[in-house]
């Protein structure tokens, strides 16, 4: 991918970060989660390495992963806003673990996600959706780096030969 350059990529995969956006509904601030996608395809860009992957599997979960923490942070903000009377705002609220799966149900990402195992899914979830680093994701499960590590090796030899199989 490095052969061509970004605006040439994000030309691209303009349709892919504009679906993203109205699979969510989120075309109220269009901008603001275009923008977001834009950044998760130049995190996919810049860290991209062909010997792990094909670029639009990862390009895929970065822009769907960065549009998704752009919703959270609002979220969050309107919460904090809203926070003096939680009775009249009870909707409002931070987005759960929970509340993601319900997200996560694209034909693709399903089909890659349910091949693998819990523990995988963690680090999937938490990893690339989530961002958060193995550390947080080892406090979180009381496990160590090294098991999340090796989650994570796990997962992406797993994901890889299933998107391969596509």
């Amino acid at each position: 991918m490095k052969e061509m350059n970004f605006e040439e990529i994000a030309s691209m995969y303009d349709p892919l970060i504009k679906s993203q956006i109205r699979l969510y509904k989120l075309t109220r601030n269009f901008d603001q989660y275009y923008q977001a996608g834009l950044l998760g395809l130049w995190k996919a860009y810049e860290s991209f390495n062909p010997e792990k992957g094909q670029f639009s599997s990862n390009a895929f979960l970065l822009v769907r992963g960065r549009i998704l923490q752009e919703l959270r942070s609002e979220a969050r903000r309107q919460e904090r806003e809203t926070s003096q009377d939680p009775h009249e705002y009870g909707a409002l609220r931070t987005l759960s673990f929970q509340d993601h799966i319900p997200l996560l149900e694209d034909e693709l990402l399903n089909e890659c996600i349910m091949h693998l195992t819990e523990n995988q899914k963690r680090w999937v979830i938490h990893r690339v959706i989530h961002f958060k680093s193995e550390k947080e994701i080892a406090q979180m499960f009381h496990v160590t780096i090294y098991a999340v590590k090796s989650w994570r090796k796990a997962a992406l030899k797993k994901l890889r030969s299933v998107l391969n199989t596509q």
